[in-house]
């Protein structure tokens, strides 16, 4: 048997250079931070189950079931503090000033049931070359995405990191991801 040998397609990546966060409703807005450090992407799946026929020292047969992906669950770690995405993520409500200053953020209410929204996460990594310069930028791209309560931390000396989850699901016959290739950042309008 003659198997054909292929030479892979490799690209070295590094740094997340911009996230982005948009709502799925109609006309919904694009939020846009570029102080995004890392991002922890897990699979969520329905894992599929191996049921072996035994008897005594012999297997007779088994009966299999693949794993299944109904989306990603994103770990998303931020280096500012910023009201609006705490809303969108954590799903509370941002009160501003009348001059559009932030006044304050006030969290969903305790023991209520809160209808998260849909939210599509972008995140975009860098092709590097020998020399640190970008080649081009990935873009990768979660669907229906429902964020969780913020997890952070207020220590002396230190700065003040969220860690922001959101629970990406696809729907029946969407892709949970999707990675494209782009010459360059879409500007920022």
């Amino acid at each position: 048997m003659n198997n054909t040998i292929k030479q892979l397609d490799e690209h070295v990546l590094g740094n997340i250079v911009r996230a982005q966060i948009t709502r799925e409703c109609e006309g919904g807005e694009s939020y846009v931070f570029e102080t995004a450090s890392e991002a922890g992407i897990t699979p969520y799946m329905s894992e599929g189950e191996e049921k072996i026929h035994r008897v005594k020292n012999q297997i007779l047969g088994s009966i299999r079931t693949e794993d299944i992906v109904l989306g990603y669950d994103i770990k998303l770690v931020n280096n500012t503090f910023s009201p609006e995405l705490l809303a969108l993520v954590d799903g509370g409500v941002v009160t501003k000033d009348e001059a559009d200053n932030f006044v304050k953020y006030e969290a969903p209410e305790a023991g209520v049931a809160l209808e998260r929204e849909n939210l599509t996460v972008t995140l975009y990594a860098q092709e590097v070359d020998c020399d640190g310069g970008a080649l081009g930028y990935y873009k990768f791209s979660f669907l229906h995405a429902k964020g969780k309560p913020v997890e952070y931390s207020l220590k002396d000396g230190e700065f003040y990191i969220p860690e922001m989850t959101l629970r990406s699901r696809a729907k029946r016959g969407e892709r949970p991801v999707t990675v494209e290739l782009l010459d360059e950042l879409p500007a920022l309008s």
